[in-house]
């Protein structure tokens, strides 16, 4: 398996442990209300660009916040 195949397979894990290094190195040098605010304008540059690229499905969202699964 090269390099590029195990990105893909394990790209959400790889994403989400370099969001947590630099969320982490943030918090220690800035502070956490600040690291707070980075990661929601970081979520607001993400919604904006799923909405450029309409992939922004907002009523999913909703209905997956709102809806309790039994």
């Amino acid at each position: 398996m090269n390099n590029k195949e195990v990105f893909i397979r394990y790209r959400g894990r790889i994403v989400g442990l370099i969001a947590a290094i630099i969320f982490s190195v943030l918090f220690l040098t800035v502070g956490f209300g600040y690291a707070v605010m980075v990661l929601v304008f970081l979520l607001i540059g993400y919604l904006i660009g799923k909405w450029v690229d309409h992939d922004l499905d907002i009523a999913s969202y909703i209905d997956a916040l709102f809806n309790r699964r039994s």
